[in-house]
């Protein structure tokens, strides 16, 4: 469980059942932090770690965790995506869930609307290219396409040389 404000830790820590790691926050030393991971990931089924987003979600393999909860939105969407990039590394058996916990009333509603504004204008600017519009051989292609040429290629390579009878 990842938030911003040590108060909103402190209070979900109080209010889980079950066995709770944490908070890891700034001040705490990175070889503590490293053996509150540790123990979290070697605890039973149930366990949660309760981390500052902005020290837990850096740096740290919580692979271990299959859900991750983010206690309100961030300003920078780069840091959510640093603390779920925490959960899903190599390694990670299980899916990931992510949770938000927004309020409906409060400025959360408003600051999730301004983020997803902000990200898509980031992703036009990012698609958009000079680069991209005088050379298309340099635009990004996806990962299956990628495959599909990968595959071709190695196809011809390998049927290269041998009878017509044998390539169709």
């Amino acid at each position: 469980m990842f938030s911003f404000f040590r108060d909103v830790l402190d209070t979900v820590a109080e209010a889980l059942d079950g066995p709770d790691f944490g908070p890891l926050t700034g001040s705490v030393a990175a070889a503590q932090r490293q053996s509150m991971v540790d123990s979290f990931s070697a605890a039973p089924g149930g366990a949660a770690l309760v981390a500052e987003v902005t020290a837990g979600g850096v740096g740290l393999n919580i692979q271990a965790a299959s859900e991750v909860v983010l206690c309100e939105p961030q300003l920078h969407p780069a840091i959510e995506w640093q603390a779920i990039a925490r959960a899903r590394r190599m390694g990670q058996l299980e899916t990931v869930q992510v949770h938000r916990l927004l309020s409906e009333d409060g400025v959360d509603q408003r600051l999730t609307e301004m983020l997803a504004v902000k990200a898509e204008l980031f992703e036009q600017f990012a698609a958009e290219s000079e680069v991209a519009e005088a050379a298309p051989e340099a635009v990004d292609v996806s990962e299956a396409e990628l495959a599909r040429e990968v595959i071709e290629v190695e196809r011809e390579r390998l049927l290269e040389g041998l009878p017509a009878d044998l390539t169709s």
